[in-house]
Protein backbone atom coordinates (compact mmCIF):
# COMPACT_ATOMS: atom_id res chain seq x y z
CA UNK A 1 0.00 0.00 0.00
CA UNK A 2 1.66 3.38 -1.00
CA UNK A 3 2.58 5.77 1.82
CA UNK A 4 0.31 8.77 2.11
CA UNK A 5 1.82 12.25 2.26
CA UNK A 6 1.07 14.51 5.24
CA UNK A 7 -0.72 17.75 4.27
CA UNK A 8 1.01 20.98 5.21
CA UNK A 9 -1.83 22.59 7.20
CA UNK A 10 -4.71 21.30 9.25
CA UNK A 11 -8.20 22.56 8.78
CA UNK A 12 -7.71 24.66 11.90
CA UNK A 13 -4.80 26.49 10.23
CA UNK A 14 -1.96 24.95 12.27
CA UNK A 15 1.13 23.72 10.43
CA UNK A 16 1.33 19.97 10.67
CA UNK A 17 4.43 18.01 11.54
CA UNK A 18 5.53 15.58 8.83
CA UNK A 19 4.18 12.06 9.26
CA UNK A 20 2.02 13.12 12.18
CA UNK A 21 -1.30 11.40 12.47
CA UNK A 22 -3.05 14.04 14.59
CA UNK A 23 -3.00 17.84 14.70
CA UNK A 24 -1.02 19.09 17.69
CA UNK A 25 -3.41 22.01 18.05
CA UNK A 26 -6.95 20.62 17.67
CA UNK A 27 -6.31 16.90 17.79
CA UNK A 28 -8.09 16.29 14.52
CA UNK A 29 -6.84 13.21 12.65
CA UNK A 30 -4.71 14.08 9.68
CA UNK A 31 -5.88 11.17 7.56
CA UNK A 32 -9.60 10.37 7.64
CA UNK A 33 -9.73 6.72 6.77
CA UNK A 34 -12.71 5.66 4.84
CA UNK A 35 -15.13 3.70 6.86
CA UNK A 36 -14.76 0.02 6.10
CA UNK A 37 -17.41 -1.28 3.88
CA UNK A 38 -19.64 -3.76 5.59
CA UNK A 39 -20.63 -6.42 3.20
CA UNK A 40 -23.84 -8.00 4.17
CA UNK A 41 -23.95 -11.64 3.40
CA UNK A 42 -26.85 -12.51 1.27
CA UNK A 43 -29.31 -14.62 3.19
CA UNK A 44 -30.49 -17.72 1.41
CA UNK A 45 -34.01 -17.32 0.16
CA UNK A 46 -36.14 -20.20 1.36
CA UNK A 47 -38.73 -21.41 -1.10
CA UNK A 48 -42.30 -20.89 0.08
CA UNK A 49 -43.61 -23.89 1.92
CA UNK A 50 -46.85 -25.23 0.53
CA UNK A 51 -49.72 -25.03 2.94
CA UNK A 52 -50.78 -28.42 4.24
CA UNK A 53 -53.83 -29.73 2.49
CA UNK A 54 -56.17 -31.95 4.43
CA UNK A 55 -56.68 -35.06 2.41
CA UNK A 56 -59.71 -37.23 2.78
CA UNK A 57 -59.67 -40.83 3.93
CA UNK A 58 -58.83 -43.63 1.50
CA UNK A 59 -61.69 -45.06 -0.56
CA UNK A 60 -64.03 -47.37 1.29
CA UNK A 61 -62.97 -50.96 0.68
CA UNK A 62 -61.19 -53.91 2.23
CA UNK A 63 -57.90 -51.98 1.91
CA UNK A 64 -59.25 -49.19 4.14
CA UNK A 65 -58.30 -50.23 7.72
CA UNK A 66 -60.91 -48.01 9.38
CA UNK A 67 -63.70 -49.23 7.10
CA UNK A 68 -62.64 -52.85 7.67
CA UNK A 69 -62.55 -52.36 11.43
CA UNK A 70 -66.02 -50.81 11.43
CA UNK A 71 -67.37 -53.58 9.20
CA UNK A 72 -65.96 -56.29 11.49
CA UNK A 73 -67.50 -54.71 14.59
CA UNK A 74 -70.91 -54.26 13.00
CA UNK A 75 -70.89 -57.72 11.40
CA UNK A 76 -70.28 -59.32 14.79
CA UNK A 77 -73.10 -57.30 16.32
CA UNK A 78 -75.49 -58.16 13.49
CA UNK A 79 -74.53 -61.84 13.66
CA UNK A 80 -75.22 -62.07 17.40
CA UNK A 81 -78.62 -60.43 16.99
CA UNK A 82 -79.57 -62.72 14.10
CA UNK A 83 -78.60 -65.80 16.14
CA UNK A 84 -81.21 -65.02 18.80
CA UNK A 85 -84.39 -67.10 18.38
CA UNK A 86 -87.56 -65.21 17.41
CA UNK A 87 -85.54 -62.01 17.08
CA UNK A 88 -83.84 -63.45 14.01
CA UNK A 89 -87.18 -63.43 12.21
CA UNK A 90 -86.51 -59.74 11.58
CA UNK A 91 -83.18 -60.54 9.90
CA UNK A 92 -83.82 -57.99 7.13
CA UNK A 93 -84.30 -55.23 9.69
CA UNK A 94 -81.08 -56.14 11.48
CA UNK A 95 -79.20 -56.14 8.18
CA UNK A 96 -80.38 -52.60 7.41
CA UNK A 97 -79.55 -51.53 10.96
CA UNK A 98 -76.05 -53.03 10.66
CA UNK A 99 -75.25 -51.09 7.49
CA UNK A 100 -76.74 -47.89 8.91
CA UNK A 101 -74.76 -48.10 12.14
CA UNK A 102 -71.57 -48.90 10.21
CA UNK A 103 -71.83 -45.54 8.41
CA UNK A 104 -72.45 -43.70 11.69
CA UNK A 105 -69.51 -45.43 13.35
CA UNK A 106 -67.24 -44.65 10.38
CA UNK A 107 -68.11 -40.96 10.62
CA UNK A 108 -67.40 -41.03 14.36
CA UNK A 109 -63.94 -42.53 13.78
CA UNK A 110 -62.91 -40.35 10.83
CA UNK A 111 -65.08 -37.24 10.99
CA UNK A 112 -66.00 -37.66 7.30
CA UNK A 113 -69.54 -38.17 6.02
CA UNK A 114 -69.79 -40.86 3.37
CA UNK A 115 -71.69 -40.49 0.13
CA UNK A 116 -74.48 -42.86 -0.79
CA UNK A 117 -72.23 -45.08 -2.94
CA UNK A 118 -69.50 -45.20 -0.31
CA UNK A 119 -72.10 -45.94 2.35
CA UNK A 120 -73.49 -48.78 0.25
CA UNK A 121 -69.96 -50.19 -0.19
CA UNK A 122 -69.35 -50.05 3.56
CA UNK A 123 -72.71 -51.73 4.15
CA UNK A 124 -71.92 -54.44 1.60
CA UNK A 125 -68.58 -55.16 3.30
CA UNK A 126 -70.44 -55.44 6.59
CA UNK A 127 -72.92 -57.80 4.92
CA UNK A 128 -70.18 -60.01 3.48
CA UNK A 129 -68.50 -60.36 6.87
CA UNK A 130 -71.87 -60.98 8.52
CA UNK A 131 -72.65 -63.74 6.01
CA UNK A 132 -69.27 -65.40 6.57
CA UNK A 133 -69.74 -65.20 10.35
CA UNK A 134 -73.23 -66.69 10.19
CA UNK A 135 -72.02 -69.46 7.89
CA UNK A 136 -69.14 -70.38 10.22
CA UNK A 137 -71.29 -70.28 13.37
CA UNK A 138 -74.08 -72.31 11.73
CA UNK A 139 -71.63 -74.93 10.49
CA UNK A 140 -70.02 -75.28 13.92
CA UNK A 141 -73.44 -75.49 15.59
CA UNK A 142 -74.61 -78.25 13.25
CA UNK A 143 -71.42 -80.32 13.41
CA UNK A 144 -70.30 -79.86 17.02
CA UNK A 145 -73.77 -79.60 18.55
CA UNK A 146 -75.01 -82.75 16.81
CA UNK A 147 -78.06 -81.03 15.31
CA UNK A 148 -77.21 -82.14 11.78
CA UNK A 149 -78.46 -85.67 12.44
CA UNK A 150 -81.83 -84.42 13.68
CA UNK A 151 -82.18 -82.19 10.62
CA UNK A 152 -81.36 -85.05 8.26
CA UNK A 153 -83.93 -87.24 10.02
CA UNK A 154 -86.60 -84.58 9.48
CA UNK A 155 -85.64 -84.26 5.83
CA UNK A 156 -85.76 -88.01 5.26
CA UNK A 157 -89.28 -88.12 6.71
CA UNK A 158 -90.40 -85.97 3.75
CA UNK A 159 -90.48 -88.02 0.51
CA UNK A 160 -89.47 -85.07 -1.69
CA UNK A 161 -86.60 -84.06 0.58
CA UNK A 162 -85.53 -87.69 0.87
CA UNK A 163 -85.31 -87.86 -2.91
CA UNK A 164 -83.12 -84.76 -2.96
CA UNK A 165 -80.85 -86.21 -0.27
CA UNK A 166 -80.39 -89.38 -2.30
CA UNK A 167 -79.37 -87.35 -5.39
CA UNK A 168 -75.95 -85.72 -4.66
CA UNK A 169 -75.90 -83.34 -7.71
CA UNK A 170 -79.37 -82.05 -6.85
CA UNK A 171 -78.42 -81.72 -3.19
CA UNK A 172 -75.32 -79.67 -4.07
CA UNK A 173 -77.34 -77.44 -6.41
CA UNK A 174 -80.00 -76.82 -3.75
CA UNK A 175 -77.34 -76.09 -1.15
CA UNK A 176 -75.50 -73.64 -3.40
CA UNK A 177 -78.77 -71.95 -4.39
CA UNK A 178 -79.70 -71.52 -0.73
CA UNK A 179 -76.31 -70.00 0.03
CA UNK A 180 -76.63 -67.57 -2.89
CA UNK A 181 -80.08 -66.47 -1.74
CA UNK A 182 -78.87 -66.04 1.82
CA UNK A 183 -75.81 -64.10 0.64
CA UNK A 184 -77.91 -61.79 -1.53
CA UNK A 185 -80.34 -61.07 1.30
CA UNK A 186 -77.69 -60.38 3.95
CA UNK A 187 -75.42 -58.28 1.74
CA UNK A 188 -78.31 -56.50 0.05
CA UNK A 189 -80.00 -55.44 3.28
CA UNK A 190 -76.70 -54.25 4.80
CA UNK A 191 -75.83 -52.30 1.62
CA UNK A 192 -79.26 -50.68 1.64
CA UNK A 193 -78.80 -49.73 5.29
CA UNK A 194 -75.39 -48.21 4.50
CA UNK A 195 -76.83 -46.13 1.65
CA UNK A 196 -79.72 -44.91 3.81
CA UNK A 197 -77.38 -44.14 6.68
CA UNK A 198 -75.06 -42.15 4.41
CA UNK A 199 -77.98 -40.16 3.07
CA UNK A 200 -79.19 -39.39 6.58
CA UNK A 201 -75.71 -38.42 7.84
CA UNK A 202 -75.00 -36.13 4.87
CA UNK A 203 -78.29 -34.31 5.43
CA UNK A 204 -77.93 -33.93 9.19
CA UNK A 205 -74.25 -32.94 9.24
CA UNK A 206 -74.19 -30.66 6.19
CA UNK A 207 -70.65 -31.84 5.33
CA UNK A 208 -69.61 -32.69 1.80
CA UNK A 209 -69.73 -36.50 1.52
CA UNK A 210 -66.68 -38.37 0.33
Amino acid sequence: MPERQTPENCTCGATLVEKSRFCHMCGRPVFEDAAPEVTEMARPVMPPQPSPVRSGPPPVGFSNPIALRVAVLMSLGTMFVEMIPVVNLLFAVWGVAGGWCAVLLYRRFTGFALGIRAGARLGSITGILTFVSLLVISTLTLTVGGQSQDIFKQFRADPQMAQVLNDPPTLVAVFVFALVIMFAIVVGTCAAGGALGAKYVSRSSGNTPV
